[in-house]
């Protein structure tokens, strides 16, 4: 198989890597949806307490950030700079995009 001169992975490696980051997008949306659902539903319950409705808006919040993130790795891969360094330029090593597949920074400039 053909090696990316930018990063060295081979094509079906970089087929898989998009795959799973759309898995991983998918799965994200998922989480946010079903977090979304529950804070409505604590809006709509005049007995829940306001403590528990911040407590969930703060985990939505969240879950909207991974979207984001999730989103942004995707179009990283689409665009073939998935894996660089946005400061630096730098190849992000594989084990820190296993760890953190959205990473757009490598260690150095995090």
């Amino acid at each position: 198989m053909p090696a990316d001169q930018t990063t060295g992975t081979t094509h079906a490696s970089k087929d898989e890597t998009g795959r799973r980051l759309v898995a991983e997008l998918d799965s994200a949306r998922a989480h946010a949806r079903r977090i979304q659902d529950e804070y409505e539903a604590l809006l709509a319950d005049p007995a829940v307490i306001q403590e528990d409705r911040d407590a969930t808006r703060i985990l939505l919040e969240g879950a909207r950030e991974a979207v984001a993130a999730a989103e942004r790795a995707v179009e990283r891969h689409r665009s073939g700079t998935y894996g660089r360094c946005a400061r630096c330029g730098a190849e992000i090593p594989a084990e820190r995009l296993e760890a953190v597949p959205e990473a757009d920074t490598c260690v150095s400039c995090s």
